[in-house]
């Protein structure tokens, strides 16, 4: 590393805590039980004293169990001693035998909000790479003092019962659980457990920059015991509470079409009896799964929509990047066309051949299974492929062509035009290949009755394509109800 990112490098400054040893850890881990036999679990480790301190236990924890661990850093590139210093984490990790991986955030990164943004990319990165590893547990290294400044900043919100618990112990990405182990440990207790062990970190000089909230937060004298009652075990049981009940409401009202449509029993879900709280966060987390968001709208502003819903029985309203349609006794979710990119997306061989697909819209994956067994050199060239919006499809317009994907699929013809314009879809060239979500081999057969061009027969089995519906936030972890192949819903 340069000579800078060398005087960053800290062994032994003054430590008033106690160590954490492998029994301590254990118990830690015990509260995520059970494992699979043989557990493979990745660690996410920046190079800092707490994710190393939590790398070095893990290693020991697995070893223990007979299982497998996996270092990974991710290198955002926003720093100019990044890359060196995602190297020398690997070099320090193996001295240990733990092995390391460095994820890259490549591309343009943007001019505001870029913690949130590198929040975001780095679990998007960690989240892939589990996936096209098989792993299912990922541990990260936030401890009490984290929590903390998490309350904190949440107070300063007016965060409501989810807000005022903090982070969870655990949560769900996509292809993995996110464990925190260290949120009862506090920062001091990490510092001597890397002392423990005479290994070094190095010091993130983002983590003393004051245009950052969280660091005003950490450098401020706030986080006194009863800093406005920023207590991390306050709240905990309240939260849980609320959670039951928004996942009750949810499982009793709601499911998820494969087309990334959602429809809410309105009738049911406003007769249930719940508090303006567990329908307000209930809505917030339909409105963040089909608009594949990683947060929920503000509270005022889903309080807001809920009271013009229950008022108006065609009532539409916009919010959080999806149109809220209400039609009688029926609650639609569905994407907003107006906010998202609906510049045509080419297809990436790289990515739809691989395990994790090719993303759209932060929503849908699409993969080519059958890409190997393609006959003909048309269908070879990726450079055919695009994905783009349904509404991007000229014969989408008329009623010809709705009215006969609805005789293959009834749930999509009594959808307004609106929901089915942001459904996902695969052109070779202009001509429409695939719809997302309406896994049927007749799309031919569609186009063929409304009077549209079509590709070659079959062309559509041997690159053997699917669609699959994976924003963010899995259904589950929100309490959503989500059936394969439910009778009114698309296959």
């Amino acid at each position: 590393m340069t000579d800078r990112s060398n005087d960053m490098i800290k062994s032994d400054p003054a430590s008033d805590g106690t160590s954490l040893d492998a029994v301590v850890f254990s118990r830690l881990m015990n509260a995520f039980a059970p494992f699979e036999d043989s557990p493979k679990i990745a660690v996410a480790v920046s190079g800092g004293a707490d994710s190393m301190a939590l790398a070095l236990l893990a290693n020991e924890w697995c070893r223990s169990n007979s299982g497998e661990l996996i270092a990974m850093t991710v290198d955002h590139g926003l720093r100019a001693d990044a890359a060196q210093e995602a190297i020398w984490v690997g070099e320090q990790l193996e001295k240990h035998d733990i092995a390391h991986r460095i994820l890259r955030w490549d591309g343009e990164k943007p001019q505001s909000g870029i913690q949130e943004a590198a929040r975001k990319a780095r679990y998007e990165l960690l989240d892939r790479e589990l996936g096209a590893l098989g792993i299912l547990h990922l541990l990260v290294a936030h401890h009490r003092d984290d929590q903390r400044e998490t309350l904190v900043m949440r107070q300063n919100r007016e965060s409501g019962v989810i807000g005022r618990a903090g982070m969870s112990a655990r949560r769900f990405l996509r292809n993995a659980r996110l464990l925190r182990p260290l949120l009862p440990i506090a920062k001091v207790d990490l510092i001597a457990t890397v002392q423990a062990y005479r290994q070094d970190w190095v010091e993130d000089p983002s983590n003393r920059n004051t245009g950052f909230e969280r660091v005003r937060i950490r450098h401020g004298a706030i986080l006194t015991d009863d800093a406005g009652g920023a207590d991390p075990d306050r709240g905990t049981e309240e939260r849980q509470a609320a959670e039951y009940l928004i996942g009750d409401l949810l499982a009793a009202t709601v499911q998820v079409a494969n087309c990334g449509i959602a429809q809410v029993a309105f009738s049911k879900w406003r007769d249930a009896g719940t508090g303006e709280t567990t329908a307000c966060y209930g809505l917030g987390h339909i409105v963040r799964v089909i608009g594949g968001e990683n947060y929920m709208p503000a509270f005022d502003a889903l309080a807001a929509a809920l009271l013009q819903l229950r008022g108006q029985e065609d009532a539409r309203v916009s919010l959080g990047g999806c149109v809220l349609h209400r039609r009688g006794d029926i609650l639609l979710v569905y994407r907003e066309v107006g906010r998202m990119d609906i510049a045509p997306v080419r297809v990436n061989p790289a990515l739809v051949i691989g395990p994790a697909g090719q993303r759209w819209d932060n929503r849908f994956e699409l993969f080519f299974d059958g890409i190997r067994q393609v006959a003909t050199a048309d269908y070879a060239d990726f450079g055919r492929f695009v994905i783009a919006p349904l509404s991007a499809c000229d014969a989408f317009h008329t009623r010809a062509f709705r009215a006969a994907i609805g005789k293959i699929a009834p749930f999509v013809d009594r959808l307004p035009r609106a929901a089915l314009a942001s459904i996902p879809a695969l052109y070779d060239k202009e001509v429409l290949l695939s719809v997302g979500g309406l896994e049927v081999s007749g799309i031919s057969d569609v186009l063929s009755a409304a009077g549209c061009r079509t590709v070659p027969m079959g062309a559509e089995n041997a690159i053997g394509m699917r669609w699959r519906f994976a924003p963010p936030t899995p259904l589950w972890e929100s309490g959503f109800k989500s059936s394969p192949k439910p009778d009114v819903l698309l296959a």
